[in-house]
């Protein structure tokens, strides 16, 4: 090889073999942490935890109350509903379970399968809907106020 190759094959840095061969030497001492605990939740990266759920359900109660009123919204200890076709409610598993009724909801099944979203199903005919909320983001946020938006025109 001439001189100049030399000098810029240097200047790129290590390629991915070299990557590759250092991690399988510089890392082995996580094992000794154990295997990872799989407890994570579906559609969630493992670095993202799940947020409190009486958090969840207050900042979902304050925002059917901006979008449909204050009379319109009812709560007690653990649930949060409007009129008969939305219910929010800490579940047993401490997650906050939705579920939402009406004719021609504006909803796919991707729209329950976001980040913060798990467990979502949509009936075939579109007039009903379950999701829980795990955390507090703008597709939840987006989610909602869909919701929202549809009951105010349908009504």
């Amino acid at each position: 090889m001439s001189d100049g190759s030399k000098k810029s094959k240097k200047g790129l840095g290590r390629g991915l073999d070299d990557l590759l061969a250092q991690h399988d030497t510089d890392l082995p001492f996580l094992s000794a942490y154990g295997e990872a605990s799989g407890e994570h939740e579906e559609g969630v990266p493992l670095s993202a935890g799940a947020d409190n759920a009486a958090e969840l359900l207050n900042a979902i109660e304050r925002l059917l109350i901006a979008a449909l009123g204050a009379d319109a919204v009812v709560s007690g200890e653990g649930v949060v509903k409007a009129g008969d076709w939305l219910d929010a409610r800490i579940d047993e598993t401490g997650k906050v379970a939705i579920e939402v009724s009406g004719e021609n909801l504006p909803l796919v099944p991707s729209d329950l399968a976001v980040p913060g979203l798990v467990s979502g199903e949509l009936s075939e005919d579109r007039s009903s809907a379950s999701v829980k909320i795990i955390q507090w983001g703008l597709e939840t946020r987006r989610l909602l106020n869909r919701l929202c938006e549809h009951r105010s025109l349908t009504l």
